[in-house]
């Protein structure tokens, strides 16, 4: 029996730590200015300070190490994905439509050639071709198209290292990935038994077989099934993105569409890392979680909802979603930026809900989210009555956020531009668009807001999808992952159930973007500031024994510096993190920084191999 005086002693004890414990909480309550956006920068029209790239067919250049010819069809896919990639990489792009129409100038040879296809090499302009590489020029060839025309071309097959093609073409089981040409490490993508598995397989499986020689190195290789690849060595295997080094210069080929999309931003840069001593380029370094249409206020296909998970629209998102996106998020390390959909039709006379507002915005303060405006609706008399009842619906809350960022159809763009000078949008610096090769990965929508478009759907995940986010990693440090709520509350099928939708969002985000944890989590308006400064920024590079000197118009601007065994020993002007072998982030804190490296009696160059 428990004494009055330790049951006295009790229950002050208990009183005190209710009393310190609800403190605290109206302490932190107050102090959470939750209806300020905290990630937002004023909006300005700095776009038209943008650095382009130069597009010529003038047959000379000058700068002799920051110019890229590309030969082949400028408009299409793989000359757009160039010109996308010389403008992230500050280099001055040349088009010509043939080798022979562009004339070297010994004083101010390009950096890169690329060709379109193999059959820009023949005759004289291979000639011309080997002249350029044995000068430093490095070559590359976009996509090679006809094996018939290369078998029966014995020069061009030295050119590109080819000891032998095994077949026209043939099926492969999968494709394999070595480390070195993309940041990430190396990895498989094989097919697999497993049905959910099976699904990712979606890149090209019926390739030439080419079987390369001495003095290359290979990048990318095609597997085999074991009856096909039974008697078959490693080295033997079809090789896909591979190096010659002639005369310690570099060839590079490359087998299928890589070329043709935002996947050569990376493999360009990796290329680059390969074939020169070592490389320093910028990148935007941000990390960014879209949850589009989410959260939402109004009740709408209620019976649904409530026939599927006994709760409303609102108390789903609520009580079941909004916690399992907090863990997901805290397990990646990353931040969200959550574009509210007030309500999806505007015509079935249900309004968004009052209340739910201010909880979430409390709730994205302590996450360090941010809150987004989502352009997508269902049903709507008027496009422009969209952003007239939204902006209703905030003012009857009587809390004054702030939004930077909106999300938007890819389709839809083009008639946004006239409503984010004022209202609800006046605020917003950056729209978010789907995934799309129409536009570049981060530009200007106008001089002042940017675009970012979404890299990657969290939920639905292939292969390919793979490829791409690593080689824009490589190539940006950028990532744009997208998850969208849409279907969950409107679903046509059973994988529309949320704890399918979770289950693959949580597996796929912790499992693919792992190895990139080493650049910044950003929500979209804090990744916008580093785009304006990205795409406005000029730097310089060069090399004096042991130490590299950056020069850089923008203070607290990113860099990646990639390098063959060389280790940094200081940095002088700003810092660096080591993200794997051979690769540091640099963040360039002053204008100037001086990068020493390691003195080393030895290291192995790749470029040699």
């Amino acid at each position: 029996m428990v004494s009055k005086r330790k049951f006295f002693s009790i229950a002050t004890m208990m009183f005190v730590l209710f009393f310190l414990f609800q403190f605290s909480m109206v302490l932190r309550d107050s102090k959470n200015t939750y209806d300020i956006n905290s990630s937002l920068t004023e909006k300005k029209a700095d776009g038209e300070n943008q650095w382009t790239p130069s597009d010529s067919n003038s047959t000379t250049v000058i700068g002799a190490d920051s110019s890229v010819v590309f030969v082949g069809n400028e408009n299409g896919d793989m000359g757009t994905a160039i010109s996308r990639w010389c403008t992230y990489a500050k280099r001055k792009l040349i088009s010509c439509k043939s080798v022979s129409t562009y004339k070297a100038d010994d004083k101010n040879l390009p950096e890169m050639m690329i060709l379109e296809s193999e059959k820009y090499a023949d005759g004289d302009n291979l000639t011309t071709l080997e002249t350029l590489e044995k000068k430093g020029v490095i070559i590359v060839f976009g996509c090679l198209e006809n094996a018939k025309n290369i078998q029966n071309n014995k020069a061009l097959m030295k050119f590109l290292g080819i000891q032998k093609v095994v077949a026209e073409e043939t099926h492969l089981a999968g494709v394999k990935l070595f480390e070195g040409l993309l940041l990430g490490g190396e990895v498989t993508y094989n097919t697999s038994k497993d049905k959910e598995e099976k699904k990712r397989q979606d890149l090209e499986l019926d390739v030439p077989w080419y079987q390369v020689g001495s003095g290359t190195k290979t990048y990318m290789v095609g597997l085999l099934d074991e009856k096909t690849g039974k008697n078959v060595e490693n080295e033997d295997f079809p090789t896909i993105i591979w190096r010659n080094g002639i005369d310690y210069g570099s060839v590079f080929a490359v087998v299928g569409d890589y070329m043709k999309g935002s996947t050569a931003l990376g493999l360009l840069n990796g290329m680059r890392a390969e074939a020169l001593q070592y490389t320093i380029y910028p990148i935007v370094n941000a990390q960014n979680l879209s949850m589009v249409n989410f959260p939402v206020f109004a009740d709408e296909n209620n019976t649904e909802m409530l026939k599927l998970y006994s709760q409303s629209v609102t108390g789903i998102a609520r009580d079941i979603m909004w916690p399992a996106l907090i863990s997901v998020v805290e397990k990646s390390d990353m931040k969200m930026t959550c574009f509210i959909q007030p309500q999806a039709d505007y015509t079935d006379d249900i309004e968004p809900k009052s209340g739910n507002l201010e909880f979430y915005l409390k709730q994205m303060k302590e996450q360090s989210a941010e809150a987004g405006i989502s352009l997508e609706y269902q049903k709507l008399d008027k496009a422009e009555d969209k952003v007239t009842k939204d902006t209703e619906f905030f003012e009857n809350e009587k809390i004054n956020y702030r939004f930077g960022a909106a999300f938007a159809k890819e389709k839809d763009l083009k008639g946004i531009l006239k409503d984010t000078d004022s209202g609800l949008l006046g605020d917003v610096g950056t729209l978010v668009c789907d995934y799309t090769e129409n536009q570049p990965v981060v530009s200007y929508y106008s001089d002042s807001v940017t675009l970012q478009t979404v890299t990657s759907d969290g939920m639905n995940y292939a292969y390919s999808d793979d490829i791409r986010m690593r080689s824009i990693q490589t190539a940006l440090g950028y990532t744009n992952v997208m998850l969208d709520m849409y279907d969950i509350f409107w679903p046509q099928e059973k994988t529309d159930r949320w704890e399918v939708m979770q289950k693959r969002f949580s597996s796929n985000l912790l499992t693919y973007w792992k190895n990139f944890r080493d650049f910044d989590s950003t929500t979209l308006s804090e990744s916008n500031a580093r785009i304006r400064k990205f795409l406005n920024l000029a730097y310089s590079q060069s090399r004096e024994d042991n130490t590299i000197t950056l020069q850089t118009s923008e203070a607290g601007s990113w860099f990646i510096l990639r390098t063959h065994g060389e280790e940094i020993d200081e940095i002088d002007g700003g810092s660096q993190t080591e993200i794997e072998a051979d690769a540091y982030l640099i963040c360039a804190e002053d204008t100037t920084v001086k990068i020493r490296l390691k003195e080393q009696e030895l290291y192995y160059d790749t470029r040699k191999n």
